[in-house]
């Protein structure tokens, strides 16, 4: 009797360390935005400014486990040009872009889940041009996303 009390305890011991080396190699993975708790607060854009030149945009985001709720922004290089919150009657922002400078260059989108507490950014960019429109209420733009780094 002893001797099968002696061999639980070994087994539980064994099931410890072996979860206990388990869960160090899953430490060494990446991060999965999805399950892992971010740690971004609202970065708080802000515009940069604007000119006469414009451009707007109608757009969706959708990102795999997270709600769609937050804030969506525009920037040409380092200068935010547009910055829109969700409209939860249509489930859309409409983002009004308007460069700080003359503009040249391409537009960046990037997204706030304040829900996962991350950034994310458009896969690829839009170039820029005065008066243009992308999407509709219809057909709405959708980008990629990936997480900031």
């Amino acid at each position: 009797m002893m001797l099968q009390v002696r061999n639980c305890k070994i087994l539980v011991l064994c099931s410890f360390i072996l979860v206990a080396l388990v869960g160090c190699k899953e430490k060494e993975q990446p991060v999965n935005p999805y399950v892992d708790p971010g740690t971004t607060e609202n970065p708080n854009w802000a515009l940069s400014g604007d000119n006469d030149m414009s451009a707007s945009m109608t757009a969706i985001v959708k990102i795999s486990f997270a709600k769609s709720v937050g804030t969506l922004a525009a920037f040409i290089g380092k200068d935010c040009c547009g910055i829109a919150n969700y409209n939860a009657g249509l489930g859309l922002y409409w983002l009004y872009i308007s460069p700080a400078t003359q503009a040249d260059g391409n537009v960046q989108l990037r997204f706030y889940s304040p829900e996962l507490k991350r950034i994310f950014v458009a896969a690829s960019t839009v170039p820029f041009s005065n008066d243009a429109q992308l999407g509709s209420i219809t057909e709405p733009y959708t980008p990629d996303w990936k997480v900031m780094e």
